[in-house]
């Protein structure tokens, strides 16, 4: 049973080394991976930018219409970049009509909260409210 144990705990450990190995090294022992990875890397870091963009685009373009300074928008939606105001704009501008943006992956909606707090088939009923006493 000790043999069976430690095999496994062994191997685990060799897959998991063998996984972090795959996944990518220093730059300079990948070779031609680190221009993979920084051409990855660089999209990746965009995807982020847009993704936040794409958060914070409602918020900065309801702020603007409300006749905010563009430093009070950057303070407020913690905007590093004063270009991201226009690109936000610019944004707002390429979605549709009554645009609702998905909810994060992982999020509950508001009507599976509503159902979960409903009460089930077997509640018992809510209470009546009490009648005060009448003539004591």
């Amino acid at each position: 049973m000790k043999g069976t144990i430690g095999f496994v705990l062994a191997s685990g450990l060799a897959l998991l080394i063998a996984g972090c190995a795959s996944s990518g090294g220093t730059p300079a022992s990948s070779g031609g991976a680190a221009a993979a990875g920084a051409e990855a890397g660089g999209g990746a870091a965009s995807a982020t930018r847009n993704f936040n963009l794409a958060v914070k685009c409602p918020g900065v373009h309801y702020l603007k219409t409300h006749g905010w300074t563009e430093q009070q928008i950057m303070q407020q939606e913690s905007l590093t970049e004063a270009a991201d105001i226009p690109a936000c704009e610019e944004w707002v501008a390429h979605q549709p009509k009554g645009y609702v943006p998905a909810p994060p992956p992982g999020s509950i909606s508001a009507a599976a909260v509503k159902a979960s707090n409903a009460p089930g088939p077997n509640a018992a009923p809510a209470p009546s409210p009490a009648a005060s006493p009448a003539g004591h």
